[in-house]
Order: structure tokens, then sequence, then C-alpha cells
């Protein structure tokens, strides 16, 4: 068995600051037993709270890295969100873009784009109605040359709002993909300590 923060050391020692910042909290103390972080966990998952039930993990499993119950469960999320990840064509987006991250910051240069070009067609629509008589007459004359800028704005609209969809799908699919990197890391630490001897504890 290894002592109580190890766990803690080697994931600080591998994950991100933010990521560290998230499932490994300051508070943390070892005052409640495994089993009782572990109940904690189910706790959490009961509450949709994954984020929540990944810190109780690594509790549990920094107190007792070989209690059952708690790899176990580790195991089953870790299948569960591999599963939804696949389902959710999460590697297929990291093919096209590189990373998850790169394919939400493409939405969302999308999404600004579309903001530019709504406050572009509002300026001429001012601009058109310092034109009077003559839009008119060009609009009632050669009608499909004019769409209207009303129409335009609404169309824009609807793909901006289309876009922010896509960016809610893409945010899920990438927070399944990092919850699955803090489980295998949990994972494997614990079931082969051996390859984080270079970790100082």
């Amino acid at each position: 068995m290894t002592a109580p923060a190890s766990l803690q050391k080697c994931l600080s020692s591998v994950l991100e600051r933010s990521l560290v910042n998230r499932y490994i909290r300051s508070s943390a103390d070892f005052s409640m037993s495994a089993r009782d972080y572990y109940n904690a966990a189910l706790k959490d998952l009961n509450a949709k709270d994954s984020e929540g039930a990944i810190h109780h993990l690594i509790m549990s499993l920094s107190s007792e890295n070989n209690h059952e119950p708690s790899l176990h469960l580790v195991k089953t999320m870790l299948f569960g969100l591999s599963k939804k990840f696949a389902e959710s064509g999460g590697e297929t987006w990291k093919q096209r873009f590189g990373t998850l991250g790169k394919w939400i910051l493409h939405l969302e240069k999308q999404v600004t784009d579309i903001d530019k070009n709504i406050l572009i067609l509002k300026n001429q629509k001012l601009k058109e109605k310092e034109q009077g008589l003559w839009l008119f007459l060009a609009k009632l004359f050669f009608p499909k040359k004019f769409e209207s800028i009303e129409n335009k704005i609404v169309r824009m609209n609807t793909d901006k709002e289309n876009l922010k969809k896509q960016i809610m799908v893409a945010t899920k699919i990438a927070q399944m993909e990092e919850y699955a990197k803090v489980l295998s890391l949990i994972l494997e630490i614990c079931l082969y300590p051996a390859r984080y001897s270079w970790v100082v504890l």
C-alpha cells in the first residue's frame, strides 16, 4: 500500500495545472475512510456530478490504493465514457481538427464572424434609409437582387443558434474526453505504480 498522498502526487506531476486544481482540491484531507469517499462518489454520480465523483475516487484511492469498489467504479466510469465518446463521434472530430479544443475554437470563430456580419448589415440598413425613394424603386423593379436585410439577419441568427448548439455538443464531448483521461491515469497509477516511481513521494 502506498502513502496516502501518493496518488495525488502522481496526478499532480502528470496532469495540467487546471485539471489538478479541479480534481485534487486544496481542502482535501483523509478524515474519512476509503469506503466513505467511495459512497460520496456514488452520491456525486447520482447527482450527475462527474467531477465531484472523480475527486472523491481520488481521495478514496489515495487513502487505500487497492480499494476494490473504487477501482471497479473507476473502470465502469471509464468504460461508459469511452463508449459515449465513440458514439458521439469524438475521434472523428479529433481527426478533423487535431483536438476537440480546436474544433470548439473553430465553431466560436464562426459565431464571432456572424456577429460581425450582422453588425455590418445593421449599419447597411441605416444607410439604406438615407437612400429613400431610389432604393424603394430599385427593390420594386428588381426584387430578386434585393433580399431584405431583415431576412439576412434572421438567417444569420438561425445559423448562429445552430452553431451554439454545436458548441454545447462539442463541449460535452471534450468534457467526456477529459474525464476519461483523468480516470485512465488514476487506474494506471493504482494498478501499475512502478511506472510512476520517478515521482518523488
